[in-house]
């Protein structure tokens, strides 16, 4: 039981991983030294889901201390109170500002395509279809360096779009990445 529940914590956690160097722009970088890869895997689920995704991405050291970049997600669902399974995928695009060594500030846009069900009002009979939701993130996060060139990043962002109409329950979002 031990084993399932430490199983259990590690698989509901997001990691993303963020290619991060240092960009000294008086010694005029090239592109090709600018230019970061990452992406991130989430698994996780509940009393009644189950998901697993990836996002990866693609960055460009702007300064020294500015960062900005896109990337893909798709997220995997099966949701097993109603027997559905589900293919949400979207894009996103970031931007992170190092603020005071090892505080940063970060906005985000992501839009998911996802499946919206309901049931037809007064009947048992579930419908669905597909529909789009856009969010617009921002807030701040430090960064824990972990020898040289990596660190654990503790991020907290809030929806400043949030609504009722959200396929997500809150509007806040917490992310525990790893930058190498």
């Amino acid at each position: 039981m031990k084993k399932l529940l430490i199983l259990g914590l590690f698989l509901t956690t997001a990691f993303v991983s963020y290619g991060q160097r240092e960009v000294f722009i008086d010694q005029n970088p090239s592109f090709k030294d600018r230019i970061f890869f990452g992406g991130g895997l989430n698994i996780g689920g509940g009393s009644d889901s189950f998901y697993i995704g990836a996002s990866p991405m693609v960055g460009y050291m702007l300064t020294q201390k500015w960062s900005a970049g896109v990337g893909v997600n798709y997220t995997y669902v099966n949701y097993s109170n109603i027997d559905q399974k589900d293919s949400q995928y979207g894009f996103l695009a970031f931007t992170r500002y190092n603020i005071y060594r090892q505080f940063f500030l970060q906005a985000q846009y992501d839009y998911i395509n996802y499946t919206r069900y309901y049931f037809v009002p007064g009947s048992s009979e579930l419908l669905d279809e597909r529909d789009g939701y856009s969010r617009v993130l921002a807030g701040g996060g430090i960064s824990q360096p972990l020898g040289a060139r990596g660190a654990i990043n503790l991020v907290a962002l809030y929806d400043l779009s949030h609504s009722s109409s959200s396929p997500y329950g809150s509007p806040w979002v917490f992310q525990i990445y790893f930058s190498f």
